[in-house]
C-alpha cells in the first residue's frame, strides 16, 4: 500500500497484532495496510478468525492487553498516529472523532442505566454541555435512528427493547457527537433478516447525512454489495484482495474471494445447495507456510506452499495476494 497518504482520514500501515499465551505468541493480524478517505465506506470481509474485529479494536485502542498487543505498524487518523497515545487521550477521541458499533448491543449497553442516560453520557463527556442540552440531543438522536415514542424510550432500560431497537440505540450513541469515522463490527449478525435490512438502510442514510467514513466489518459479502465503496477481503490475519465493490463482485482475483461469493445464497432455481469452502481458517498457532489459503484452495500448486504472495496489482485500484495470475519467478517472489 506504500507510505501513508496525508489526504486520507485513516491510514493503517503494516499493522501487526499478537496474542500472548502460555504456549507462545500467536499472530492475529499480520501486516494489514489500507486507507480510508473522508466520507468513504470500506467493507472488511472474511470468516471468523480472519482478524477483522482485532483490526477494528486496535484502531479504537480497545485491544485487550494482555493478552493482546500491537507488535508493529502505524494507525494514522487525521494525521496522528493513534498507537502511541495514552488511554486518557484515546478516551477523548473515542465517541467524539471515532465511534464503534458492536455486534451484540446487549453486552455493550449498561442494564442498570436508562437509555436516555447512556446517550446523554457521551454528549456530556465530549461536548461539555449540561444535562438539559444533552437530553435534547439524546431525544434528537433517538428520532434520527427511528425509535418510536422516543421521549418515552429515554426512561426505559435496555431489557425493555427488542434486539433491533437496542441496535438503533447503539447507533444513536455512536453518532451522538457526529464522529468522522464509524467502525461497525458485524452490526446486523444478531438480528433477523428483515431487521438486518432496516439497520443497513439506517446506516446508509445516516452515513450520507453526516458525511462520515465507515468501516463495515462482516463475514457476509452479500451485506456489503450495495453499501460500501471498496472491499478488503481478509484471511488468517492478512488482506488477500482489495478493490472497489464492482471489481470484487464482477472480477474476483483471489480464490478465497471467489469462494465467499459462491457461498452467497442465490435465487437461481437450479442451485439446490449452498457452495461451501472446504476446511476452516487455520489456527494462529498452526499457520501454513506460504499462502495461508493454499490448504483450502482448489487452484493451489507447489509454489503456493512456500511463497508468501504480497498484494499484486490486478488492475486500477485492484490488488490480490495470489500467484496464479503472475509468473512468480519474474515478479521476484520468494519463499
Amino acid at each position: 500500500m506504500g507510505t501513508p497518504n496525508s489526504a486520507q482520514l485513516l491510514s493503517v500501515r503494516d499493522l501487526r497484532v499478537e496474542f500472548e499465551y502460555e504456549s507462545g505468541a500467536a499472530p492475529a493480524v499480520d501486516g494489514v495496510s489500507f486507507d480510508l478517505a473522508p466520507g468513504e465506506v470500506l467493507g472488511i470481509v472474511g470468516e471468523s478468525g480472519s482478524g477483522k474485529s482485532v483490526t477494528a479494536l486496535s484502531i479504537m485502542g480497545l485491544l485487550p492487553t494482555p493478552p493482546g498487543r500491537v507488535a508493529g505498524g502505524t494507525i494514522l487518523f487525521e494525521g496522528e498516529d493513534l498507537l502511541p497515545k495514552s488511554p486518557a487521550a484515546m478516551r477523548h477521541i473515542r465517541g467524539k472523532r471515532i465511534s464503534m458499533i458492536f455486534q451484540e448491543p446487549m453486552t455493550s449497553l449498561n442494564p442498570v442505566f436508562t437509555i436516555g442516560d447512556q446517550v446523554m453520557e457521551t454528549v456530556i463527556y465530549h461536548e461539555r454541555v449540561g444535562r438539559r442540552a444533552a437530553r435534547d440531543r439524546a431525544l434528537e438522536m433517538l428520532e434520527k435512528v427511528g425509535i418510536p415514542s422516543p421521549r418515552a424510550r429515554l426512561e426505559e432500560y435496555p431489557h425493555q427493547l427488542s434486539g433491533g431497537m437496542r441496535q438503533r440505540i447503539m447507533i444513536a450513541i455512536a453518532l451522538a457527537c457526529t464522529p468522522a469515522l464509524l467502525l461497525a463490527d458485524e452490526p446486523t449478525t444478531a438480528l433477523d433478516v428483515t431487521i438486518q435490512a432496516q439497520i443497513l438502510e439506517l446506516l446508509r442514510s445516516l452515513q450520507d447525512e453526516f458525511k462520515m467514513a465507515v468501516v463495515l466489518i462482516t463475514h457476509d459479502l452479500g451485506v456489503v454489495a450495495e453499501f460500501v465503496d471498496r472491499v478488503a477481503v481478509m484471511y488468517a490475519g492478512r488482506i488477500v484482495e482489495t478493490a472497489d465493490v464492482a471489481g470484487v463482485f464482477e472480477r474476483p482475483q483471489h480464490p478465497y474471494t471467489e469462494g465467499l461469493l459462491a457461498s452467497i445464497p442465490s435465487l437461481d432455481t437450479e442451485q439446490t445447495r449452498l457452495t461451501a469452502i472446504p476446511g476452516v481458517v487455520p489456527s494462529p498457532f498452526e499457520l501454513p507456510a506460504g499462502c495461508r489459503f493454499a490448504p483450502r484452495c482448489r487452484h493451489a500448486r507447489p509454489p503456493c506452499t512456500t511463497i508468501i504472495p504480497p498484494l499484486l496489482p490486478r488492475g486500477a485500484g485492484h490488488g490480490a495476494a495470489c500467484i496464479r495470475h503472475v509468473d512468480y519467478r519474474t515478479e521476484g517472489l520468494k519463499s
